[in-house]
């Protein structure tokens, strides 16, 4: 099964396209797992560091509470009255932390963190109400035994959930990394034997293209250089045929002069047949003489009807040259058609051999046109050659009478004056039909004329023709080269 150009290009196409689209998917699939690993280092470790250090912040607080409610007594209201608010605060950040995708060493060391938090909180109240009730050295000893204890152990051991979170966000970081550079490496190792595969893919399909312009171009190159062969026959043909028509218009215009002198020696032979009334002897010789010219004629008029049916034959000849520079014609219109699809299907490299191929086609029309202007000179022709005919023929007839009279005249020249009265009106009627045969010589000259012309015109015509196929041929060599 054979496939076009289009096919094949449509086939490449697919296949990039098919091998893009399995890159971006896997690469689109990994993205989101990416992305996602990504959203969970933010919502469980970075959010879980924030909420670590809000609690931090708040639990502070608190501890910075215990001096200043110990030496400003004018702000203990306003610390008593903010604790509640800080337990708040920090209680939420450890719900929330609590309720974050949490490792086990990090879940083992938040549950000490609520303890010691909880043993810290529970102590705080005792120390404010020994402190309100003036009892200064038992809060002191009750600091040292409980809060401060409780709340160094509790900010150590955030502390330490702060950094394993850390280390924790760290390592989730570098699995997040890792994972990327992965993915970037599948992505290569996936896109690079994709990019090669279509580019041997282009390759081997371009040198397909290429392969089928090289033998179209060449085919075009043999089939054009038929064309010019067949043409220069051709035109080798019609210079002929322009010869043999100037041969016979020069042959035909001697049988004019020949004709115009055969009318001028009747008048003479009149003259004579009037002499021969008044010198018998004398008109002797002009009948014997007459006799001899009638025999000249005959022979003459045969002649001009032996040239009249080869001047016919070569017509018929003509118009079988002008039927095969028709067919010609129009098997060049075809070839010209046929090459115009074939550069239609070329694309932009074959507009150039469509628009000469068009050339062709209007010289084809051409030449047509200038077979069928020939066909009508033919028959044109034709039909002088047969007037012609039938006017030899007539004067053949006469030129046999006359004959006829002239023996009779010799043979009963005792009636001199009857018989050269005879002679004068039979060279009358001999003067009249070498006129007739004047004009009709006159005629087939200038028919001569303009099937010359005509040829003229194929010759032309095909000269057209020939530079038209060698211009095809050179862009035909062209393609060649650049395929």
């Amino acid at each position: 099964m054979t496939f076009g150009i289009r096919t094949k290009l449509f086939v490449s196409l697919g296949t990039l396209i098919a091998l893009i689209a399995g890159v971006g998917f896997v690469g689109w699939k990994n993205t989101r797992k990416l992305t996602a690993e990504s959203e969970n280092l933010y919502k469980n470790k970075l959010q879980g560091a924030v909420d670590l250090a809000v609690a931090e912040t708040n639990l502070w607080k608190l501890r910075y509470g215990f001096p200043q409610f110990l030496v400003v007594p004018e702000e203990r209201q306003n610390i008593r009255n903010e604790e509640p608010q800080l337990y708040k605060n920090i209680q939420q950040a450890f719900d929330h932390y609590r309720s974050l995708e949490l490792t086990p060493e990090e879940r083992e060391k938040f549950e000490q963190l609520e303890a010691a938090y909880q043993r810290y909180i529970a102590a705080r109240p005792q120390w404010f109400d020994f402190i309100e009730a003036g009892r200064t050295e038992e809060a002191a000893d009750y600091r040292a035994a409980t809060t401060t204890p409780f709340g160094r152990e509790t900010i150590q051991l955030l502390t330490e959930q702060i950094l394993l979170e850390q280390e924790s966000g760290a390592e989730a970081y570098q699995q997040a990394l890792r994972q990327s550079n992965q993915l970037t490496i599948l992505l290569l190792s996936i896109l690079i034997p994709a990019v090669g595969g279509a580019t041997l893919l282009s390759i081997l399909l371009g040198r397909n293209i290429a392969q089928n312009l090289l033998r179209s171009a060449k085919t075009i190159t043999a089939t054009s250089n038929d064309i010019v062969v067949t043409v220069k026959q051709h035109e080798q043909i019609a210079n002929q045929q322009a010869t043999a028509v100037n041969e016979t218009t020069t042959t035909v215009a001697e049988l004019e002069a020949s004709c115009r002198q055969s009318a001028e020696q009747a008048q003479s032979a009149v003259a004579a047949a009037q002499q021969a009334l008044q010198l018998t002897e004398n008109g002797t010789q002009a009948v014997g003489q007459t006799v001899e010219e009638m025999f000249a004629m005959e022979k003459r008029v045969e002649a001009i009807a032996q040239q009249i049916v080869d001047l016919s034959e070569q017509a018929s000849q003509i118009g079988s040259i002008s039927s095969l520079v028709s067919d010609l014609a129009s098997q060049t219109n075809m070839l010209a058609l046929n090459s115009s699809v074939e550069a239609t299907r070329a694309g932009e490299h074959g507009k150039g051999f469509a628009i000469i191929a068009q050339e062709i086609r209007k010289l084809a029309d051409q030449s047509q046109q200038s077979a069928d202007k020939i066909s009508l000179l033919i028959s044109e022709i034709q039909k002088a050659i047969n007037a012609t005919v039938m006017v030899t023929e007539e004067g053949t007839k006469t030129m046999k009478a006359g004959v006829q009279i002239a023996k009779q005249a010799e043979q009963a020249f005792s009636g001199v004056e009857d018989a050269a009265n005879s002679v004068v009106i039979s060279n009358q009627q001999v003067s009249l039909n070498l006129k007739q045969q004047v004009s009709a010589m006159q005629q087939i000259i200038e028919a001569m004329n303009t099937l010359n012309k005509g040829a003229e015109e194929t010759v032309t015509g095909l000269v057209q023709t020939r530079n038209g196929t060698e211009q095809l041929n050179t862009l035909a060599l062209s393609l060649q080269a650049l395929v």
